[in-house]
């Protein structure tokens, strides 16, 4: 009997995990930043995250260069946090890497998202 070719197993893709942090610049600003992955398996955690330690500033920063992968489920946890920032009457801005860039500049051509200027 003829064997039959078989080819080796593959190995799954390390994915990075979220890691989140907190620095209050002052006593109003608070900077939050996100490194490693965002996609749907972890956008509760971020917004769960923002809101909670976001929740007694006046201004927010949302730093988003550290991160390796940004998907559609991250921009919509990002129109989230915008419109719970408008009631709030927070003001608040990303400031994005390349991989959120090029997310934002599919879903958000407008630039509605306010967005560090240097990004």
């Amino acid at each position: 009997m003829p064997s039959i070719p078989t080819t080796p197993p593959t190995t799954a893709t390390r994915r990075t995990a979220l890691a989140l942090s907190t620095e209050w610049v002052n006593s109003t600003i608070v900077r939050i930043s996100a490194s490693g992955e965002i996609d749907a398996s972890n956008t509760a955690e971020l917004l769960d995250y923002v809101l909670r330690r976001g929740a007694n500033c006046q201004s927010l920063i949302l730093d988003l260069r550290d991160v390796t992968f940004f998907g559609t489920a991250g921009f919509s946890a990002l129109r989230t946090i915008d419109v719970r920032s408008s009631r709030a009457s927070v003001k608040w801005m990303v400031v994005p890497g390349p991989v959120v860039s090029r997310v934002l500049k599919i879903c958000d051509p407008c630039c509605e998202l306010p967005r560090d200027v240097e990004a």
